[in-house]
């Protein structure tokens, strides 16, 4: 469970870092309305704007972007709005490239910078060495936020919990499932109604079925990093068969689904 800052002078802070528009949805919806609930400051990176995030050739890029850029801003704002109506979540587009997003120095330094800067308590980001998805931008996202963060003095460290992980060691309990849905359900161009309501029946499905680990409640799952030798290494029996017959087949789409390449569609010069 996560700290009441309400009515106090410290205001918690919460950093999500997700590779695109939507995957907060997917993993950690509850955690972010928790924290939001109980008066954390809550700030959201997408590394990319999804320019890629249809079949079609002629949305892609430009045009995709802007509707998925506003699909998220109306996601934030199922989580709670200002006075003013924006949403509370402060959302922040780092400005890479849907299925380009690279992994170099460049990035690292300033996705480091950023972090530090924001000065989180924890961040939260998708797990890269025991992943549920082996999406080119999930990989170099949750690289990236490791890296980041281990490079970083101790003292400076914010906890790091890694979502889409097939070895979740840390869970934070939650009263429903129903802000899942309904921020999903703003990303109206990445899923149909009917599409919603079949999602909805399997994560029920699946949440409960956690409850074996997490009886009587209700939990999102992630694994908890502390930065110790041979962490991420998989060991076990059960993870290996994970990775070789499920994992490995959840790698995104082709790479001729990333064409016209960005500088045909004018994303770059």
């Amino acid at each position: 469970m996560l700290k009441n800052t309400q009515n106090k002078s410290k205001i918690m802070k919460l950093l999500i870092i997700n590779p695109h528009p939507d995957d907060a949805e997917f993993t950690c919806a509850c955690t972010i309305k928790q924290a939001l609930d109980l008066g954390w400051e809550v700030h959201e990176v997408l590394m990319t704007s999804d320019e890629y995030g249809t079949s079609r050739n002629d949305f892609k890029g430009k045009r995709i972007r802007r509707i998925r850029k506003h699909e998220m801003r109306e996601a934030a704002k199922a989580y709670g709005t200002k006075l003013d109506g924006k949403p509370k979540i402060n959302l922040i587009w780092f400005g890479e490239i849907d299925g380009y997003l690279p992994f170099n120095k460049r990035v690292f330094l300033k996705l480091k910078t950023l972090i530090l800067n924001l000065k989180p308590h924890v961040v939260i980001a998708p797990d890269s060495f025991f992943s549920l998805d082996l999406h080119p931008d999930h990989l170099h996202t949750g690289w990236l936020v490791y890296v980041a963060i281990k490079s970083m003095k101790p003292f400076q460290r914010p906890l790091l919990l890694l979502y889409h992980s097939f070895n979740p060691n840390f869970y934070i309990t939650i009263k429903d499932l129903s802000i899942q849905m309904e921020a999903l359900s703003k990303h109206a161009s990445q899923i149909s109604p009917l599409g919603l309501k079949y999602l909805k029946l399997i994560r029920g499905i699946y949440y409960y079925s956690r409850m074996i680990h997490t009886a009587p409640y209700l939990a999102e799952g992630f694994r908890k990093v502390e930065f110790k030798p041979n962490e991420n290494s998989i060991k076990k029996l059960k993870h290996e068969l994970i990775y070789c017959y499920i994992v490995k087949r959840m790698s995104g789409p082709p790479r001729e689904h990333y064409l016209p390449t960005p500088k045909e569609l004018g994303l770059i010069p």
